[in-house]
């Protein structure tokens, strides 16, 4: 996936959450972005943490910036509507779209992160999956 500035598109407007007791998030309406010509649809009330990124990584990247990218990561690790290598990428895709973008630097770190500490995550929603 090349990196343009047309690459991910927010077609439904800006990211909006409540923050719940337990310190995650609910979208407050559902969240549409285009990436590379595929659409990626999180529902309202969708439930997210928002910690795709190790603690480690909140050394170098501001996690304002990437908020969006979480919430539209924790939904694909959820539902396997890409592979973990192309959920990663997308991570860092959106990181890097949108007005208050993540630099250059945090994507690619928050993104090199991921890749070496995500897989637990990846295969704790797979096993999940099976079950239900």
């Amino acid at each position: 996936m090349a990196e343009t500035d047309q690459t991910v598109t927010l077609v439904s407007g800006p990211l909006q959450t409540e923050r719940l007791a337990d310190g995650s998030r609910r979208l407050l309406r559902h969240l549409v972005v285009n990436v590379h010509g595929k659409e990626i649809m999180v529902p309202s009330n969708y439930i997210t943490d928002s910690r795709s990124l190790p603690g480690l990584s909140q050394l170098l990247t501001d996690c304002s910036r990437v908020d969006l990218a979480g919430v539209i990561h924790d939904r694909l690790y959820e539902t396997s509507q890409f592979t973990r290598c192309e959920t990663d990428t997308i991570w860092r895709l959106v990181a890097r779209s949108g007005s208050s973008r993540a630099n250059w630097l945090q994507a690619w770190w928050g993104w090199f992160l991921i890749r070496l500490g995500a897989r637990f995550a990846w295969d704790r929603e797979r096993k999940k999956n099976r079950l239900s």
